[in-house]
């Protein structure tokens, strides 16, 4: 463990993980080893749960002096990858995915005797593991095409930057944008009854669906947010962290949000039909310039064009199916166990099961007379403890920079390295996300269930953001992440809002105070507190 080297996944998993968030992560691992296999790349991941804090090494699985004939030998497969990967996602991996989501629904996990759930783990396992390996035989590919052309793109456009290549890829629907839109339909149908929406506006997140099913509207609003729920709610606050709620157990985050978009006039339909239209006009004007280009040079450009807007579709589009949906069915397949451990006392309540780890769950489930509550309370605890003290980026050995290929930029481009304080007061560097300029009250937002203290115009400031944010950005006049780069989630979609966004800004929740009124500038990736 002490060879490897260790980096803080903030991005994916920012808080102290649970126990049972990491034993899922060891998986995740596997499939991602999987993934980077099926390119015949020399690389496997571990992830490890650190002081509380979850941490991942990508590493070599093989000597370094063998790394550079053998990465010369994946590259070919990856490249043959790139124009593949939206077909077989739409094709393949898409349908089988449903599938399985299908299938293991079908299975009634409260109906089923203690014996046969424990023997249950073995087939969600064996799905979550697929459904990673999945993730990341799409994901490589498409992030290393997404990548590679904005190198392409900055051939052809000298001195354009990385935000001017990626509006060429903007203006495409996604699993994001679609919840985002459904959302601002049902915020109208508020709007359009004041009383209603004067309900909505005035009663606490919390005791609103009780307010609604005392008010006859109210009820019939009810229905449609219910069948909202129902398709659009298997998700959480973040990917790695199981022990997160689902909207399907708390819709708070939906209803939140329900009272921001009611103060929007701006109709999403039509932002992204302004961003397509710039997105074809940019394209057209790169063509032009490619015309006297050799004909290789012009194929190459459309092959990456294509594969950076695939990129930016599938991007949101997987975390749906794979991310959220995987995490969602595992939760409640834990719950289950949490559930019986907790009606025979072995556990205070269902959610202490996620304090343990699955095999543990197991044994005081198939053992007689167990408890676990001390143990429960001194892990709690140690969260407790863990989540005052501020987590090393890194940790293990310093093996240098990572080389420079086409997997490892797409990986920088995605995840960004912790950037060094700024020389100049009240001055927090990062990196481009989305441009334009925007000054604003800064806004703390530390989970996504804090958002309802996001107004209209304020800005989004955060450790990190995940696709069931997204509802906040019609909100957000900007957004400043600590963790990503050009590629990661909270720039594709700031990008298609056409907010600012600073991604990959290192401290800066510590170091912009909520309230302060803060300049984001998304061309530079600064970030100025002004007051």
């Amino acid at each position: 463990m002490a060879m490897a080297t260790w980096q803080q996944d903030r991005q994916h998993a920012p808080e102290p993980m649970t126990p049972m968030a990491a034993w899922w992560s060891s998986h995740f691992a596997v499939g991602f080893s999987a993934g980077l296999a099926s390119f015949s790349l020399p690389l496997h991941t571990l992830t490890a749960r650190i002081n509380t804090y979850y941490y991942m090494s990508v590493g070599p699985n093989v000597p370094p002096e063998m790394m550079p004939e053998l990465e010369a030998k994946a590259e070919p497969l990856l490249m043959a990858a790139i124009p593949a990967f939206w077909s077989r996602w739409e094709n393949e991996w898409l349908p089988e995915l449903k599938s399985t989501w299908e299938d293991w629904g079908a299975f009634d996990l409260q109906a089923a005797t203690d014996a046969e759930l424990a023997a249950r783990i073995e087939r969600a396992v064996e799905l979550y593991r697929r459904a990673w390996t999945i993730h990341f035989q799409l994901l490589i590919p498409a992030m290393v095409g997404g990548s590679s052309f904005q190198d392409v793109y900055r051939e052809v456009v000298r001195g354009a930057s990385a935000l001017d290549a990626y509006r060429l890829c903007q203006g495409f629907d996604n699993m994001s944008l679609e919840v985002g839109r459904r959302l601002w339909a049902l915020s109208r149908k508020l709007k359009a009854n004041p009383d209603l929406a004067r309900l909505v506006q005035e009663t606490p997140s919390s005791q609103l669906i009780a307010a609604l099913e005392q008010d006859e509207a109210g009820k019939a609003f009810l229905t449609e947010l219910d069948a909202f729920v129902a398709e659009y709610g298997r998700r959480s606050d973040t990917v790695q962290e199981i022990g997160d709620p689902s909207w399907t157990e708390d819709p708070t985050p939906v209803l939140d949000n329900l009272k921001a978009y009611i103060l929007q006039d701006e109709d999403p339909d039509d932002v992204l039909r302004e961003a397509a239209a710039e997105r074809e006009r940019l394209i057209g004007e790169a063509r032009e310039r490619l015309k006297g280009a050799p004909e290789e040079v012009r194929g190459q450009f459309e092959v990456l064009l294509a594969a950076a807007q695939d990129f930016s579709r599938v991007q949101e589009d997987h975390n749906f199916w794979i991310d959220q949906r995987s995490l969602h069915e595992m939760r409640q397949f834990c719950r289950e166990f949490g559930r019986r451990l907790a009606s025979r006392g072995v556990i205070d309540a269902t959610d202490d099961v996620f304090l343990l780890n699955l095999d543990e769950a197991r044994d005081l489930l198939l053992a007689p007379n167990g408890d676990a509550k001390a143990l429960i309370a001194e892990r709690r605890a140690e969260m407790d403890r863990w989540r005052k003290v501020s987590a090393p980026a890194f940790i293990g050995t310093d093996y240098g920079p990572p080389p420079d290929n086409p997997v490892t930029r797409a990986i920088m481009r995605f995840f960004s390295v912790p950037k060094a304080p700024s020389a100049v007061a009240n001055q927090i560097p990062g990196n481009p996300g989305s441009r334009g300029t925007a000054k604003g009250v800064a806004r703390i937002i530390l989970t996504i269930a804090d958002g309802s203290r996001l107004q209209p115009g304020e800005i989004l400031v955060t450790p990190t953001t995940s696709p069931p944010w997204t509802p906040l950005f019609a909100t957000a006049a900007a957004v400043v992440t600590e963790t990503g780069g050009e590629l990661s989630h909270c720039a594709i979609v700031a990008r298609e809002y056409g907010i600012p966004a600073v991604v990959g800004a290192t401290g800066a929740t510590a170091a912009i105070k909520d309230g302060d009124l803060i300049e984001v500038d998304g061309d530079a990736g600064m970030v100025h507190i002004l007051s």
